[in-house]
């Protein structure tokens, strides 16, 4: 399991936030969730640019939670298995803040009501980063590639939904991918069995 281990680390925080939000009775409410770390869509920060990171880990409802948690669950092991948890939680929090300094820029110019917030802009980075290291490697089963173009594709369709981040999606996939472009080859070590998004372990 240790090459699964990042990715339960960042659902485990994910999760636990969710948690907290349903203690506070946060889940819906713009205001609590403000108050719990989300990024404001009025484009004022204030300086309390923490909200950057915070509003990575929270979510606006369980169908939000389900849909990142399970894009992350399905995706992190195929990065973790072949750059290891270091990378993984580089990409993941680098690209998550990236997503919402995107977003902020985009609320100071068209400010609305309402908040930013979710793991999507991680997700999406860990997705550009799959494709460029399963396309990298050239050992990589072709199935798997495919599987992750059509999660690419689907990713995408999902993003010109109403009430969806667009900016966040594309700066949190551009990110991922421009940061796996930066990892060692042999750093990179392909997956023992490449047929599956999520994949068994070696260790008995």
């Amino acid at each position: 399991m240790r090459t699964r281990i990042g990715s339960a680390a960042v659902v485990g925080v994910i999760i636990a936030m969710f948690l907290l939000e349903l203690a506070r009775n946060a889940v819906g409410n713009d205001a609590r969730l403000l108050g719990l770390g989300a990024l404001p869509d009025s484009g004022q920060l204030h300086h309390e640019y923490w909200r950057l990171i915070t509003a990575g880990f929270l979510h606006y409802d369980l169908t939000h939670l389900v849909l990142n948690t399970l894009l992350l669950l399905l995706i992190g092991p195929v990065v973790e298995r072949r750059a290891g948890v270091a990378w993984l939680l580089l990409i993941f929090l680098t690209a998550s803040v990236a997503s919402f300094v995107a977003i902020l820029l985009k609320h100071q110019l068209w400010p609305s009501q309402g908040v930013s917030l979710g793991a999507s802009g991680g997700a999406f980075a860990l997705l550009g980063a799959a494709l460029v290291l399963v396309f990298r490697l050239r050992s990589q089963n072709r199935r798997l590639r495919i599987r992750l173009a059509v999660v690419f594709v689907g990713g995408l369709t999902y993003s010109v939904l109403p009430g969806i981040s667009m900016i966040g999606h594309i700066t949190g996939l551009l990110t991922g991918a421009a940061i796996a472009l930066l990892i060692p080859l042999e750093a990179a070590s392909p997956a023992p069995d490449a047929n599956n998004f999520i994949e068994p372990s070696r260790d008995k």
